[in-house]
């Protein structure tokens, strides 16, 4: 039998591991808003800079769930450094195309992740809540940011 201490442990685990590459992701989305330059450099300058305040906020409703849970987020960046699933941003300008296609390959990673928790059973329909929503969003994103390529 599963006790509630289990279940809550075990949404903190799925909040973190999403916390981490969401977290992550913005930080990325961010770098590259710095660095794109290229074809419909505004477009993707902006877009850049809205997608890493829409991964921010769902960063925020995730850490905010752990501590509600009786966890502790982490986000630090050694936490992030060490535990994040991500493809690393290449450092220095980028094109238009290579910024899309990396939040396309990010994204896409964010959402595969919460498909993965939401499949196990024992996830709890708040936290399930959460990452339903997440995947949602990052889905949208990912469309967004292929049209643009």
């Amino acid at each position: 039998m599963t006790t509630a201490t289990q279940l809550d442990n075990l949404a903190i685990a799925a909040l973190q591991d999403m916390l981490i590459n969401v977290a992550e992701l913005a930080s990325q989305a961010k770098q590259a808003h710095w660095n794109v330059r290229g074809a419909a450099f505004l477009t993707v300058h902006q877009w850049l800079d809205d997608l890493a305040q829409n991964l921010r906020a769902h960063a925020d409703t995730l850490a905010e769930r752990i501590a509600a849970l009786g966890g502790w987020p982490d986000a630090c960046s050694e936490t992030l450094s060490e535990r994040n699933s991500l493809e690393s941003l290449p450092f220095g300008a980028l094109t238009t195309g290579q910024a899309l296609a990396a939040m396309d390959n990010g994204l896409g990673r964010v959402a595969a992740g919460a498909a993965a928790w939401l499949r196990n059973p024992a996830v709890d329909q708040v936290t399930a809540d959460h990452l339903t929503g997440l995947c949602r969003d990052v889905q949208n994103q990912q469309w967004l940011a292929r049209a643009q390529q």
